[in-house]
C-alpha cells in the first residue's frame, strides 16, 4: 500500500472509532410524550350521543332523537384523557323542567373511556319535547333534546 494511502486509511479509522465513541457516550434521545412525569392528557367530554340501544361497549348502536313512548332512551358519553376520579352525571327532564331522572357514576379513566345512562318507563313515557343535561363534576359540558311522539 502506498505511504498516503496508509495514512488515509489510518485517518479514517481513526474517524470512524471517534464517531463510534460519541455515539456511545451520547445520551439517547427521548420521547416527549412518554418521558418521566410527562402531564397525562386533561379530561374531556368528547362526544354524547342519544339512542335507542347500545352495544357491550356502552356506545349507541341506533342513534336517534325521536323516541316511542314504550322506548329505552339511551346516551352514551365518551371522554379522552385521564383524571384520579371525576363524577360524569345525567340530567333528565321533560318540557316544563321538570325532572324526570338523574344519575351520576364515578369513573378514574386513564384513556378513552364510554359511559352509560339510561331511563325506561314500561307504561310508557309522555309524548312531548325532553333533553338530557351531562355534567363533569357537576358542570354542565353537553345537553341534548329528544322528542317521544305517539
Amino acid at each position: 500500500m502506498h505511504p498516503h494511502g496508509r495514512r488515509f486509511f489510518a485517518l479514517a479509522l481513526g474517524v470512524a472509532a471517534l464517531t463510534a465513541a460519541c455515539k456511545k457516550d451520547a445520551p439517547p434521545p427521548q420521547d416527549q410524550a412518554a418521558a418521566p412525569g410527562a402531564a397525562a392528557p386533561a379530561f374531556t367530554v368528547s362526544a354524547v350521543e342519544l339512542g335507542s340501544r347500545v352495544g357491550p361497549d356502552k356506545r349507541v348502536t341506533a342513534a336517534t332523537t325521536s323516541f316511542t313512548p314504550r322506548d329505552t332512551i339511551y346516551v352514551s358519553v365518551a371522554t379522552e384523557g385521564s383524571a384520579p376520579s371525576t363524577t360524569l352525571s345525567a340530567r333528565w327532564t321533560y318540557e316544563d323542567g321538570q325532572v324526570v331522572q338523574a344519575d351520576s357514576q364515578t369513573i378514574a379513566p386513564t384513556g378513552p373511556a364510554t359511559t352509560e345512562f339510561h331511563i325506561a318507563k314500561p307504561s310508557g313515557w309522555p309524548a312531548g319535547k325532553y333533553k338530557v343535561e351531562v355534567a363533569v363534576d357537576g358542570r354542565p359540558v353537553e345537553t341534548r333534546d329528544f322528542e317521544v311522539k305517539r
